[in-house]
């Protein structure tokens, strides 16, 4: 008896039975087999969506924005022009090292070394910056106060980077006084502004640096 004569041989209801059964599974595979694929295609693509309109909202807000940064850039540029027109012309690093000397002194500080670096030029700016290492020896407050009276100082002296470390060769009195000394390596800036004979020779070292890519790109097409 084959399965079709056996299909038969049951009633209505077993027949309606089977035939949902295998409805169902036919469904269930279907699902499994095509439509779950193209659901997880769909959310990767709604995700995709979303971020697109994510960057469309940003870019959005930074085109609304776009002016008033602009402003703000300018007006910052401005500020720094300002600052640099008021910059001593002239280096003058040995009255600098005279006050800072100074300072040391009265603050009761070693020196162990002073050296100015090389100065380095701001081409947009017209200004040179003069670097200084600095190497000290005193107690923390001490160094505290040298800091503060070279923040004070009439010649703007930046100090981006300051690293301490104990100093193990302390004196009687300081053992005695309970003091701890610390060394300081002390990077500091200087800045004054280029002389119009300076930015000058540097406005005409640009004229000639651009005509000179002008007559390189003018070679190259002419190839």
């Amino acid at each position: 008896m084959n399965a079709q004569e056996l299909f038969f041989k049951l009633n209505r209801i077993q027949r309606i039975a089977i035939v949902v059964a295998v409805a169902v599974l036919l469904q269930v595979v279907f699902y499994f087999l095509v439509v779950s694929d193209k659901l997880g295609y769909i959310s990767a693509l709604n995700q995709q969506i979303n971020r697109l309109k994510m960057d469309i909202r940003n870019e959005e807000n930074n085109l609304k924005q776009g002016p008033k940064l602009m402003a703000k850039i300018d007006g910052l540029k401005k500020k720094l022009q300002t600052m640099v027109a008021g910059l001593p012309e002239k280096q003058d690093i040995e009255q600098l090292l005279q006050k800072i000397s100074q300072l040391l002194s009265q603050t009761n500080l070693t020196t162990k070394r002073f050296v100015p670096g090389k100065e380095q030029i701001n081409t947009e700016l017209y200004y040179a910056k003069i670097p200084i290492s600095l190497d000290i020896r005193g107690i923390y407050r001490r160094q505290g106060a040298f800091l503060a009276a070279l923040n004070n100082l009439s010649r703007i002296v930046n100090v981006p980077n300051i690293r301490l470390s104990p100093d193990g060769n302390r004196s009687t009195t300081e053992k005695k006084l309970g003091l701890w000394p610390l060394n300081a390596n002390v990077t500091a800036n200087t800045y004054r502004r280029l002389s119009q004979e300076e930015i000058k020779r540097i406005q005409e070292q640009n004229k000639k640096a651009q005509k000179g890519r002008r007559a390189a790109r003018g070679r190259r097409r002419g190839r």
